[in-house]
């Protein structure tokens, strides 16, 4: 029987540096269930980024991404680029990939257990993912498109190092909340335009980001579909109202926010920022597609 090769790619900053003690366990417990391991503890997202073609182009078993959903997001665009199974070690403060994903979100001797047998038995799924085209220039993601307010928390929020999860997004939404002003947008649904201003539009799909806000609360990632979410202006007091609720993904009830389903979404507007899976891509325009079965995921469940 051939030893399958898995190679670790960790981020060694991610949860505040937790991702290099989980990668070295990663590594330690996969070895002893018979698996062939590489670890790599690249210095910068730079050289994490050249690790990850490199790797991919290599063909192993499984490339491990260790870290946050900035670290899947990275990884994801070389292994889509070479066919290349793509596994999740969580070990960032959100993980909001491995959520939607169904995946665990704590490391465990029985997580890694159970991801050695995933790796022996190949035990992988097809998943979908968002092809994001802007300038030229194409860009992958597995979890949630975002611009308006949540792309601007999410900007503050980078920036906020010394916070941790999802404390770190409510601090930075409380104070986004005094200045941010709403965009004006034109946005074509699979071919529909709509002319509006709004708070935020949401592209999933996977439904949650934010450390676990479901913001597309029905998305699902083997459906053929992204998810939309578009929220209209509203005094500040009713976006703090209604803000608890995207926790359980009751706030697409409420009469401000409109909820579509497509397979391509195009956004322009001249002052807005468009993030991926809470990773920046730039402004606008941009158009997003829907690609089925576009990358080959370990399930580890």
């Amino acid at each position: 029987m051939t030893t399958p090769h898995a190679v670790i790619i960790a981020n060694p900053h991610a949860g505040g540096g937790r991702a290099r003690n989980i990668a070295v366990k990663a590594q330690g417990a996969l070895a002893s269930a018979g698996v062939n391991v590489t670890l790599h503890l690249p210095a910068s997202r730079e050289q994490l980024q050249v690790i990850s073609r490199q790797a991919c182009a290599e063909q192993p078993a499984v490339v491990l991404a260790c870290g946050g959903d900035g670290t899947v997001h990275d990884i994801l665009q070389s292994a889509i680029a070479f066919n290349t199974t793509l596994g999740i070690i969580p070990g960032g403060t959100g993980n909001d990939i491995a959520r939607s994903l169904g995946l665990p979100r704590k490391t465990s001797d029985s997580f890694f257990h159970k991801m050695a047998k995933s790796i022996h038995n190949q035990h992988c799924e097809l998943i979908d993912a968002s092809k994001i085209l802007r300038d030229g220039e194409q860009v992958w993601s597995l979890g949630v498109i975002s611009t308006g307010f949540d792309s601007a928390v999410n900007e503050r929020a980078n920036r906020m190092s010394h916070l941790r999860g999802t404390f770190r997004y409510i601090v930075a939404l409380l104070a986004e909340l005094r200045e941010f002003q709403c965009h004006q947008y034109t946005v074509t649904i699979d071919g529909v335009q709509h002319r509006d201003s709004a708070v935020l539009i949401a592209v999933g799909n996977g439904g949650n980001y934010g450390g676990g806000m479901r913001i597309c609360p029905q998305a699902d990632m083997k459906d053929g579909l992204l998810d939309i979410t578009w929220v209209d202006p509203a005094p500040r007091r009713t976006v703090l109202k209604v803000f608890p609720q995207i926790f359980s993904g009751r706030h697409i009830n409420h009469p401000l926010v409109h909820t579509y389903r497509a397979t391509e979404i195009s956004i322009e507007s001249p002052d807005s920022i468009i993030y991926a899976d809470g990773e920046r891509v730039g402004s606008p325009p941009v158009l997003i597609q829907l690609v089925p079965e576009a990358v080959r995921v370990l399930m580890n469940t």
